[in-house]
């Protein structure tokens, strides 16, 4: 990868890339690079969500029963 080829978006304009990429997606479901830009996105919240729903499970805090 390309050192320095990272631009961190503020609120808006990953809004602006999030929308853009799903109207996209659903005119040409086959473009990749739509899709990928759709998860990069809107996938950190959805995560962050599934981890604090970890952290208040019993079986998300212990790691011992995954063995």
């Amino acid at each position: 990868m390309i050192e320095g080829a990272r631009i961190r978006l503020n609120g808006w304009q990953r809004a602006a890339v999030a929308l853009g990429s799903a109207v996209g997606v659903l005119v040409d479901p086959q473009r990749a690079d739509l899709i990928a830009a759709l998860g990069e996105t809107t996938g950190k919240p959805a995560f962050e969500r599934v981890l604090e729903r970890m952290k208040k499970s019993p079986e998300g805090r212990n790691s011992e029963d995954l063995d």
